[in-house]
């Protein structure tokens, strides 16, 4: 993603949580994006920034969470896949964050990849993974009352940012 592109919509996957969480997550990216796309060396830090990040972060672990339980509840096969990718990314982004913090990388170096790397990954994820799991979910759908005995996702603890 070059500094003169703009940020594409998220694909709509027509599973409602699904689109309601990626329009959520829209947001977030875009006030990011808009925060780094225009920094230039020795600009200063974007006000809200670090915040935008941490927010973007709590609400990818909290969707992550949500799919993932979906995903076990319905009994896809894909989902230890799914997962990987969700739980890589998020380490990434927190490591974004961790080394912005303790002066590790540089507004630049957090531009590049974030701009570069973490959102063209984040709309293939959307375009490809999500669509293929909302298509599951849409024809295999669960009841809200289904019982989950080993739904692990949702018991994972929350790590702060």
């Amino acid at each position: 993603m070059s500094d003169k592109e703009t940020l594409e919509r998220l694909p709509a996957v027509g599973v409602d949580f699904m689109d309601d969480d990626h329009e959520e997550a829209f947001a977030l990216l875009d006030r990011i994006v808009g925060s780094l796309e225009g920094l230039v060396d020795a600009d200063p830090e974007p006000p809200g920034l670090r915040r935008d990040l941490r927010d973007f972060i709590e609400h990818s672990r909290q969707h992550f969470r949500h799919e993932e339980l979906e995903m076990q509840r319905a009994g896809y096969s894909p989902l230890p896949i799914h997962k990987q990718e969700h739980d890589q990314r998020l380490e990434e982004l927190v490591g974004y964050v961790d080394d912005l913090d303790a002066g590790v990388i540089s507004l630049q170096g957090l531009k590049s990849r974030f701009l570069d790397e973490f959102v063209p990954w984040y709309h293939k994820h959307c375009s490809t993974m999500d669509k293929a799991t909302a298509k599951f979910l849409e024809a295999n759908p669960v009841s809200e009352n289904k019982p989950c005995d080993q739904c692990w996702v949702v018991t994972q603890k929350k790590r702060p940012v």
